[in-house]
């Protein structure tokens, strides 16, 4: 009987191990997956040694509601007003916020070694502050190019239509014109880019170049902002950001515990379509990611729940065998200390006869 009474602790024991393991393994998984995208740390680059705290902001709009360079120009013009009633100012040299936008059309880039049909990212603004490939070789487009017959290739349309990576300053044509590559880069290799990523060759150009030759608009805006207090980036551009049907998201809290519990209680809904809005492999790699950040995040808290549970029963049962104990322990030490005081007064006065060599009369004898 003592046997068995004993089995199920020590088995319960064993399993809270495994969970403990179990639960541990989910964060690790936790931490490894956050650390997997850069497309989301925008504002950490940006803030660079500034104390100053900046928020990272997309907006993505329906294909049918795009957005023209003149709105953009536009926007930005309403921004800095914004910051100029907040009393923001700009550290010397430098900008409040950096800002891209991207439209996405399908070109036909060539060379006299081959060709290759492309999707073709126009891009405005600061792009590859938001998605810092990795370059193979030369360089990426710069906001502050004065030519805009600069494009920069991924490495699959490099080898199709060069066979080579080392191929910056050389010349490709869209259609009738020439382009000089600025650089060449690799696609991300994390899991979720490369489940996203559905096109085999890409190529970067700015969005005039890019208009000429197609009519597209913007469906993507991203920027870095200041976040002088908590919300205030994503707050003031749901005020002030034309986003019509479109969706706002904090990429700066995406993998916060508050934004993954939403992600897990909305986890049916995110299924759904109920916006024509065509996110770009970025968004829905990231939006993967968060599905795999819920879930381990769910996971860890169901495996360490059985453990806490087990170490509270025994904190509490430690406890009240405690109380019991001390209710029987205390009284008893209590009279055992007392009964030895006693005795040792009295061997003091037996101390004290045996020393004077008579019995001392008259004195009663104190215990």
């Amino acid at each position: 009987m003592r046997a068995k009474k004993h089995a199920l602790p020590w088995r319960l024991l064993v399993v809270d191990a495994i969970l403990i393991v179990l639960c541990l393994a989910c964060i690790v998984a936790f931490f490894i997956v956050s650390g997997k995208l850069r497309t989301i740390h925008a504002a950490k680059s940006w803030r660079g040694e500034s104390e100053m705290n900046f928020a990272q902001i997309a907006c993505f709009l329906p294909e049918d509601g795009g957005m023209e360079l003149g709105e953009i120009e536009s926007f930005r013009e309403t921004l800095a007003q914004k910051f100029v009633d907040a009393s923001l100012t700009a550290p010397k040299g430098g900008s409040l916020f950096s800002d891209a936008a991207s439209a996405f059309g399908t070109v036909t880039v060539s060379t006299e070694h081959g060709s290759a049909t492309v999707q073709a990212v126009g891009v405005e603004g600061n792009y590859f502050l938001f998605h810092p490939f990795d370059l193979y070789s030369g360089s990426y487009l710069s906001p502050n190019d004065f030519m805009q017959d600069r494009v920069v290739l991924d490495e699959v349309t490099a080898w199709q239509v060069f066979g080579g990576m080392d191929v910056a300053g050389l010349t490709v044509y869209i259609g009738n014109q020439p382009f000089y590559v600025a650089g060449v880069i690799r696609r991300e290799t994390d899991f979720a880019s490369k489940a996203a990523w559905d096109q085999t060759a890409g190529i970067f150009m700015s969005y005039s170049a890019l208009s000429s030759m197609a009519e597209v608009k913007f469906t993507c805006y991203e920027i870095v902002l200041p976040e002088i207090l908590s919300g205030y980036g994503l707050n003031l551009m749901k005020e002030s950001f034309p986003i019509g049907r479109g969706d706002i998201v904090d990429n700066s809290a995406r993998y916060k515990i508050k934004n993954l519990i939403q992600v897990i209680r909305d986890y049916g809904k995110r299924s759904m379509r109920l916006k024509s809005i065509l996110y770009p492999y970025w968004e829905n790699a990231v939006r993967m990611t968060e599905d795999y950040l819920a879930l381990l995040l769910l996971l860890a808290v169901l495996f360490g729940l059985t453990p806490v549970i087990t170490l509270i029963v025994f904190v509490i049962i430690g406890l009240r065998k405690g109380g019991k104990w001390a209710e029987t322990r205390i009284p008893q030490a209590a009279d055992e200390a007392i009964q030895r005081k006693r005795r040792k007064r009295w061997e003091e006065q037996q101390a004290e006869i045996q020393k004077s060599g008579k019995p001392q009369r008259g004195k009663r004898l104190r215990r």
